[in-house]
């Protein structure tokens, strides 16, 4: 948090022309979630004041992904430069005695820790100029306007160069475009985050020009038009460069995409998660892991995902918005997907779990299952190839290989109910609505389609019929033909 008076503006009115796309740059998705909400949540960890968002092309669109409570919206019709969307933005802070936070929505990597020493290194250069930090009406005289955010990159090309006197005052920032080859040499770059003293700010707003080939107005000259008037914006270089990275195109998407998903898995890592082949495992914001978690290469974890304490998850698993209890094993090759594993359950291997779905503990769903809507009960066991669709399953059943829970009539979905200690046998058809009692069991390749009572005994066969010799006769008649 910052504790000086701060407005926010972010910059998200652009197209984003490189990604050749329909959609507005900032919404694309970057490990689950839109560009602009990590920058968003980035500003959020300061807590400004006010939250001022740019929004041009496709606004709805934009407004619609961020969701942001809270935040004000403003329109730039036209897009003609950073300095403009800025100025597009001024009545938010046009008359505010503090500081504006301008960062651009496509940069998704800067931590809400680095705008915070941003702050602290601010405030350290108010006291060293002798200004009271309880009272800021009267700085205006002062000549510190700002700090800019920079970093040293490998490689300089297409970022603006600083231009830095010893003090860390910035003189310009010269443009790839504009630069000479001394100043190509330079590979401290601008990173587009700036605090500017609002009343400065404005001033500066006020005299820009866009008289260069794009016919732009650059927020970048504010910067030298303060100087001339001996207000100072200094650099503060940041030690992770990875931090300013903006996303262009898709290729840069991919590239920020991967730095956030190794943040993740360092993260969860010196936490107590261990990981095989993190390079592999996709990891998304909203997971949550617990100690003593295992994750095998190629797993997938999405959403608002919750694994706790000793839970092993074999390759090739997606989990997606569910919840997996202690001690599960989750077997290679199974998905599930809005649904509740219970501890000590076990799933897969090849098992599909589907929304709605509570496995409770000890149960097992074995290989090639889908389960979907339905709550399978503690220490029953469906191990081999069924469908078990809207059903409310008891503890300790035996679903036998092939049964399937028929569910739908064509308008609308039923129920089946399997209570305590019902014994299923294969390849069982339970036509819902039914309901199957305690104990009660189930002959295989049975239809059901009539409640079976308590500890009963269903079955539902024709009579076998043979042919003697049938093989020999089918032989004979295909030669004739």
């Amino acid at each position: 948090m910052i504790d000086f008076p701060l407005i926010a503006v972010v910059l998200a009115a652009g197209k984003g022309t490189r990604f050749k796309s329909e959609k507005p740059k900032v919404v694309h998705q970057i490990l689950g979630k839109p560009m602009l909400w990590y920058t968003l949540f980035g500003v959020r960890w300061i807590k400004p004041q006010k939250t001022v968002i740019v929004v041009g092309h496709k606004k709805d669109e934009v407004i619609n992904a961020v969701n942001c409570d809270g935040c004000e919206f403003v329109y730039q019709e036209n897009q003609m430069g950073t300095g403009h969307a800025v100025y597009t933005a001024k009545e938010y802070f046009k008359d505010f005695d503090g500081y504006v936070l301008i960062i651009n929505g496509d940069t998704p990597l800067v931590r809400g820790e680095t705008l915070h020493n941003a702050g602290e290194y601010l405030k350290a250069l108010i006291r060293y100029e002798g200004a009271d930090l309880t009272n800021y009406r009267g700085y205006r005289n002062k000549s510190i306007a700002g700090v800019v955010l920079t970093a040293r990159v490998p490689n300089p090309y297409g970022y603006g160069r600083i231009i830095k006197d010893k003090d860390h005052r910035v003189i310009k920032i010269v443009e790839e475009k504009d630069a000479n080859n001394q100043e190509k040499q330079i590979n401290e770059v601008n990173s587009g985050i700036y605090f500017f003293y609002a009343p400065y700010l404005i001033q500066a707003l006020e005299k820009l020009e866009n008289k260069n080939a794009q016919e732009e107005y650059y927020l970048t000259d504010v910067i030298e038009i303060l100087r001339q008037e001996e207000k100072y914006v200094y650099a503060l270089e940041i030690p992770d460069y990875t931090e300013i990275l903006g996303v262009n195109d898709r290729l840069q998407l991919a590239g920020v995409e991967n730095i956030l998903k190794e943040r993740y898995i360092s993260f969860w890592a010196l936490n107590g998660t261990t990981f095989h082949n993190p390079q592999s495992v996709w990891i998304e914001f909203d997971v949550d892991l617990s100690k003593d978690v295992e994750v095998h290469q190629n797993v997938v974890l999405q959403g608002k995902t919750f694994i706790d304490e000793g839970t092993v998850i074999e390759p090739n698993c997606i989990i997606r918005n569910s919840k997996i209890g202690k001690n599960v094993k989750i077997l290679a090759n199974s998905y599930i997907e809005d649904s509740e594993i219970q501890d000590n359950a076990v799933i897969g291997p090849f098992a599909r779990i589907r929304g709605g779905s509570v496995i409770k503990e000890e149960a097992v769903i074995g290989n090639f299952v889908e389960v979907k809507n339905s709550v399978i009960g503690r220490k029953t066991n469906a191990r081999h190839l069924s469908y078990l669709g809207d059903a409310e399953i008891g503890e300790e059943v035996n679903i036998g290989a092939g049964t399937i829970t028929c569910n739908f009539d064509g308008f609308k979905k039923h129920k089946t109910v399997i209570k305590d200690r019902a014994f299923i046998g294969s390849d069982t058809m339970l036509v819902a609505p039914v309901v199957i009692g305690e104990e009660a069991i189930t002959g295989s390749g049975s239809v059901i389609t009539k409640d079976v009572p308590d500890k009963a005994l269903a079955i539902e066969r024709n009579h076998q019929k043979i042919i003697e010799n049938y093989a020999e006769k089918r032989k004979k008649k295909y030669e004739k033909s």
